[in-house]
């Protein structure tokens, strides 16, 4: 991790000291601040932060909710840009399935439910709750998706909803440089099949 004075030159590359420069706007320091936990030095942050962007191709497939697997294969295709954190492929996520955002989540990195050293967690909006049985490793607003340097063929999971246990995995599909197309919105659902279950079971009140 990189810690950036606030004399230092901004990693942004504009030439300006940092606490006259991405200092001073909220979204752009988050994005360095997220970024500088990736790194070693001053100038892999300055790399990074010029990468290209990397568009990140996942199958996002619902195992089960309430212990119960759908009826037929439910999954939508997401494109997000590397530079997202995982609160917002979550909140991506809840918008193509439907979903309420009303309850906490984690993704385990490992593909293993509950396994906290690999857990990424939130809330509703984006908040660091406590894990299922402990702390987790991260918090998934913090973290950038490009930081886990995912393969095509990787896997992990998804839990919503700690209660009824809405499981989801999450497959790489591959990964693409994103172009200068300026009318291209990111993230997007590209393909889908399967009609989701209703979140909540009215029959069970």
């Amino acid at each position: 991790m990189v810690k950036i004075g606030r004399n230092d030159p901004c990693p942004c590359g504009s030439g300006k000291k940092y606490k006259m420069c991405c200092l001073t706007d909220m979204a752009k320091n988050e994005r360095i601040l997220r970024s500088a936990v990736q790194v070693n030095t001053q100038e892999e942050l300055v790399a990074l932060l010029n990468q290209p962007i990397k568009i990140y191709q996942f199958r996002v497939t619902l195992d089960s909710i309430r212990l119960q697997e759908p009826i037929g294969t439910v999954y939508r295709n997401i494109e997000i840009e590397g530079d997202d954190t995982l609160y917002d492929l979550h909140l991506q996520i809840q918008a193509a399935f439907g979903w309420d955002n009303d309850h906490l989540f984690s993704f385990y990195m490992s593909n293993r439910i509950g396994d906290e050293s690999s857990e990424y967690s939130g809330n509703p909006l984006g908040g660091d709750p406590s894990s299922i049985e402990t702390e987790p490793s991260g918090t998934a607003a913090q973290t950038e998706i490009r930081y886990f340097r995912l393969r095509k063929g990787k896997h992990f999971k998804y839990l919503f909803d700690y209660g009824d246990r809405l499981i989801h995995t999450i497959e790489v599909l591959g990964k693409y440089d994103r172009g200068d197309e300026k009318n291209e919105a990111y993230p997007r659902v590209t393909e889908k099949a399967g009609d989701p279950p209703p979140q909540y079971d009215y029959s069970e009140e």
